[in-house]
């Protein structure tokens, strides 16, 4: 049945799935999520000791469903609109949804693939596609509000296009707005090993000095930094950024192989570093290293410290560890989640004056 000429919804969506371009598009993100698991999982990078290839793999079909989902709720409903007209919001309302959950399903046999393939945990898969159906429903409302409150279809489509930028990349440009603030100016003290006479006992296993000793005087270096501590909240209000939140990040620690030839010596294993074992992991670290403040005050390095203590002037490759970024920061699941409520409020409130003030004229 119709109602005054509209078709109904399951109708509307077995009408556009046949039409070409959704099924197009559905069909590749099948094709694709399958392919990137498949070289994820046979990776031998990906599979390495302090690695887990099924939950990188996993991380890498969410962020693709994601990608999928902003580009191609939109795209679809263009066709979708050029056939019907404009709707009512309900009916442009569940059609987006309808969009967006075909993306998610066309994809669970990747993600099934992906989390049998080394156990990935329910307390990583649930959370992550659970937080992803969410997004499904705040892009599709941001596209169903764009073509309910206006005429013109490609006035619509611009507008929706526009929002989903607003959402994914508005944050990004807010955090970098922190850059035209005075910069802090950062000291760092390093005390080097002395390496001058080359007559050193040296450690067979790490190839460093046994019995080190570190230049009395330090060498002084400085850099002009930014602390984005004032705006690290308005991250994880992207849609990347908050399925990435959704979970504790992960963190392994690598081994990288040591290089071994026929008439060479090989080389001592190099020193573990600690690495995020996912995307997720990945994105949710470097959001939360904006919440650390930048310390004015004299940082003091000293590479026979480090030697002592870890076995390396080096520790984690000179890199900071994540492990240290997670302890020192919050998550920044609930942040993420009212600055997305507040972006849609405020979108809701501009097109509906929009509507009103076109229905008057």
């Amino acid at each position: 049945m119709s109602t005054n000429g509209v078709p109904p919804l399951f109708a509307t969506i077995s009408t556009s799935i046949r039409s070409g371009l959704w099924f197009t598009l559905l069909a590749v993100m099948a094709a694709t999520s399958l392919i990137i698991v498949a070289l994820t999982v046979a990776s031998e990078a990906a599979a390495a000791a302090g690695t887990d290839a099924g939950r990188m793999a996993f991380s890498f079909v969410i962020f693709l469903v994601l990608v999928a989902l902003l580009l191609g709720i939109p795209t679809v409903f263009i066709s979708i609109r050029e056939r019907l007209g404009q709707l009512t919001f309900l009916h442009t309302y569940l059609l987006t949804v309808a969009v967006g959950l075909s993306f998610v399903v066309v994809a669970t046999p990747a993600m099934l693939w992906a989390i049998l393939s080394t156990g990935v945990s329910s307390d990583v898969w649930l959370p992550v596609i659970g937080t992803t159906v969410l997004e499904v429903g705040v892009i599709a409302l941001l596209v169903a509000l764009a073509h309910w409150a206006l005429k013109s279809e490609s006035v619509a489509t611009v507008t929706a296009f526009t929002l989903i930028a607003g959402i994914t990349l508005g944050p990004i440009l807010v955090v970098a707005t922190a850059t035209f603030a005075p910069p802090i100016t950062q000291t760092t003290q390093t005390y080097y090993i002395n390496w001058e006479d080359g007559n050193e006992p040296l450690d067979p296993e790490t190839g460093y000095p046994l019995n080190p000793t570190c230049a009395k005087a330090p060498s002084t270096s400085t850099a002009l930094l930014t602390d984005y501590t004032g705006v690290s909240a308005i991250i994880a209000t992207s849609p990347l950024a908050l399925v990435s939140a959704s979970i504790t990040p992960a963190i392994g620690d690598y081994v990288m192989p040591g290089y071994e030839d026929q008439g060479f010596e090989p080389q001592p294993p190099m020193p573990a570093i600690a690495v995020p074992l996912d995307l997720f992991s990945s994105v949710d670290v470097a959001s939360r290293s904006l919440q650390i403040p930048v310390s004015s005050e004299p940082i003091i390095d000293d590479e026979c410290a480090k030697l002592a203590e870890y076995g390396t002037p080096y520790p984690n490759n000179g890199q900071a560890d994540p492990r240290d970024i997670i302890a020192e920061t919050q998550p920044g699941f609930v942040a993420g989640a009212i600055g997305q409520g507040a972006f849609l409020v405020v979108a809701t409130v501009i097109l509906a004056m929009i509507r009103v003030r076109t229905r008057k004229s």
